[in-house]
């Protein structure tokens, strides 16, 4: 089988964005006490504005003729991926428990698959749905500790209806990025994201420090929002985006399966949990399912992709 090397890049961008927001997932939870939700997201898109500021000065005049032909498709990636998908993530891991909201992360594919196919007509073949199912048993493996079991006995509660609220969002935001302004390079396209995301934002962030939900800080705070801002924002958003622009949104939001995997190896390196044995059966079954979903021979690729003007 054939495998472009588009196709390839295209998974390479995809796993560090999936590496990158694995450890802000797994950062949400551990300072949620200590940084309110609508603030870590507000101060992390403050971080990334300000690193991308001096490229934006220095960028090409495409850019900006790009955002003034196009600002309202801008504004709407950055209303969705920046402020509303980021915020509810986090809100939603302040009461559901960390199993609840990995599980449910992995359902991710389903809702971009669905809007796919509603906006941009995409079609999903049998082996895209093998892969998928494929990469949800790993992911569940993984979650549930290796005892599928205790996935019955889960209690769902206000906490994952935000989660699913915002993987819906999620998947709205990805399949729009096929629309991203022509001649708007992907750094731009994240500067003005980050810009989007801090205007709509804060509103809501004072109303949230004067409601006594202020911010405390600290070396764990400031690392933190350094970390949300360089790498959950500037670097995971660049990668992507590239990533969708190369396979599109479908098949790009495979790769969300792989969180649990990463989640469990930051959880092992950073938090002192042991590495037994089902991360080692979870790990290759949630990362084939994924490369079966998305390495498609080229013929195959090709006639999945929606048609000009559609």
């Amino acid at each position: 089988m054939k495998v472009n090397r588009a196709v390839l890049l295209a998974a390479g961008f995809a796993v560090i964005a999936v590496i990158c927001w694995s450890g802000n997932w797994v950062l949400g939870r551990a300072i949620r006490a200590d940084i309110p939700p609508i603030g870590l997201s507000f101060w992390r898109w403050v971080v990334a504005t300000i690193i991308l500021f001096p490229v934006a000065m220095r960028s090409n005049p495409s850019d900006w003729h790009a955002l003034r032909e196009n600002w309202k498709i801008v504004a709407a990636l950055g209303f969705l991926g920046a402020a509303l998908f980021q915020s509810m993530v986090y809100i939603g891991l302040h009461s559901t428990q960390a199993t609840n909201a990995l599980l449910l992360n992995a359902t991710a594919p389903l809702y971009v698959i669905v809007i796919a196919w509603l906006i941009l007509g995409n079609r999903v073949n049998a082996r895209q749905m093998v892969g998928i199912s494929i990469s949800f048993v790993g992911a569940a493996i993984l979650v549930s500790r290796g005892d599928l079991a205790t996935l019955t006995s889960l209690q769902f509660n206000i906490g994952d209806l935000w989660i699913i609220g915002a993987l819906v969002i999620w998947g709205l935001y990805s399949v729009l990025l096929r629309f991203k302004p022509a001649g708007m390079s992907s750094l731009m396209l994240v500067f003005f994201i980050a810009v989007s995301g801090v205007t709509f934002l804060t509103p809501f962030y004072i109303w949230e420090s004067v409601a006594g939900q202020p911010m405390h800080l600290n070396m764990a705070t400031v690392w933190s929002v350094l970390y949300t801002g360089i790498f959950a924002s500037v670097v995971a958003f660049i990668t992507f985006n590239e990533a969708v622009a190369r396979i599109g949104p479908s098949k790009a939001v495979y790769f969300l399966h792989l969180m649990p995997v990463f989640g469990a190896v930051f959880s092992f390196a950073f938090l002192g949990e042991r590495l037994v044995l089902y991360h080692l059966i979870g790990f290759p079954i949630a990362l084939g399912g994924v490369l079966l979903a998305t390495i498609i021979p080229d013929t195959q690729r090709a006639a999945m992709e929606p048609k000009p003007g559609r």
